[in-house]
């Protein structure tokens, strides 16, 4: 996936869901090529939305609000004896049947340990992880003055089986005393066993033996093999609260007055931190449509130096499959920065024939959030939607095994 540090520039990062063009890396200039062309045809306009008459059955929700514990005690490729801990899960819909889902934000915590008497006290641990390089990763964490810092760069690609540090590992006398110490799993919006773009094998990380003593002592503070019950807490991040609402202020909406966004009206300039705050459209009927088109204009003000990011899913089936459509990151500029996806818009061909079409926007942001917004506007902002059917008007026929080709 492309990462691209100039924060004026919105980076396309994944196109998903399209069969003939599964895995394709585009940018914003080849966003153009999403959507057959139809020249000068009009469409039957199913939906559309200024956001100017009230909330009009769009719906809010915070996603962290309802978030399940992932950590837990599994034979599955255990270590030693039976048991090992496993960030994942056994799932008929996963890519393989096992791994791991997109969006994962999972904790396992380890019990508070005083090593007062400890001359070097260090953590260590076998493990093993299988996630997508350079996106989805597991981080050994401490608490330094209060605050959870990583102590590794995050375990991520794959660990080629089981790791064991035996007696070498964290050293924790730069730490808090008493010591807590924990296990991060965060996965990003895309590319996971649950859309069945990366197909981990037994995603996404395995820990066992996870000990804490005195390198020269040999004191053993605290032990956990995984066999004699859960010593070990799974957790997951508090709940974050729901940023979406819709607002008029100096920052126009590309509709004036009034647009959603996803923001803090209390600093403006700043995006809260452990977002996963989701914006659903009402249900749009579209029985009897073979060729649609979701279009929106969207402003973002999301610097790239904290991956923070938002992804666009639809469902054509009132909800029971949703596919993921897009995700990126970065600034649209000043407040007349709206995005071109309501030129371009997404093709909602592949998934038809339907009955009920949804839309559905989320935003994610890291435990620091991000900003400053460049003109009180941190976050993202969505104004005009609509969905058009094509279904009565020839269309060109589009190759797309001849656009993938021109991005390789």
């Amino acid at each position: 996936m492309y990462r691209n540090t100039t924060a004026v520039i919105m980076m396309v990062l994944v196109i998903l869901g399209l069969a003939a063009i599964a895995g394709a890396r585009v940018t914003e200039a080849d966003y153009t090529t999403r959507v057959p062309q139809h020249g000068a045809r009009s469409p039957i306009i199913l939906f559309f939305d200024d956001m100017e008459g009230g909330t009009n059955g769009w719906t809010s929700v915070d996603n962290t609000a309802s978030a399940t514990t992932k950590f837990h005690l599994d034979t599955y490729y255990a270590y030693q004896g039976t048991y090992s801990y496993w960030c994942g899960e056994m799932n008929p819909a996963f890519a393989g049947g096992d791994g791991y889902g997109n969006g994962w934000d999972q904790i396992l915590l380890v019990p508070s340990t005083d090593v007062t008497a400890a001359t070097y006290p260090v953590l260590t641990f076998a493990y093993r992880f299988d996630s997508e390089a350079g996106f989805d990763f597991t981080y050994v964490q401490a608490e330094s003055l209060g605050t959870y810092v990583s102590m590794n760069s995050g375990y991520n690609g794959t660990s080629g089986g089981w790791q064991d540090y035996g007696d070498y590992g964290f050293i924790m006398s730069t730490y808090d005393n008493p010591i807590k110490a924990r296990f991060r799993f965060i996965a990003d919006g895309a590319y996971s066993d649950s859309d069945g773009l990366y197909d981990s094998d037994g995603g996404a990380f395995h820990v066992d033996n996870i000990k804490i003593f005195d390198f020269y002592g040999g004191t053993v503070y605290f032990y956990d093999d995984a066999e004699s019950g859960a010593l070990c807490t799974p957790a997951v991040p508090a709940s974050a609260g729901d940023y979406w609402h819709q607002i008029t202020r100096a920052c126009p909406a590309y509709s004036d007055p009034t647009s959603w966004w996803c923001g803090d009206d209390a600093d403006t300039s700043l995006i809260p931190p452990n977002l996963a705050n989701s914006l659903i459209s009402p249900e749009v009927n579209i029985a009897g449509s073979s060729v649609c088109t979701l279009k929106f204009l969207l402003h973002a003000e999301v610097p790239t130096v904290d991956n923070d990011y938002w992804t666009e899913e639809i469902t054509t089936d009132g909800g029971t499959t949703w596919y993921a459509t897009g995700a990126w990151w970065g600034d649209f500029e000043q407040c007349d920065g709206w995005g071109t996806s309501g030129i371009t818009g997404t093709d909602l061909t592949p998934y038809l024939p339907g009955t009920i079409f949804q839309f559905r926007l989320s935003f994610f942001t890291t435990d620091n959030g991000c900003g400053p917004g460049l003109t009180g506007g941190a976050g993202i902002m969505l104004d005009d939607t609509w969905v058009e059917d094509w279904t009565g008007s020839p269309v060109e026929a589009t190759s797309w095994g001849a656009i993938k080709a021109l991005y390789r």
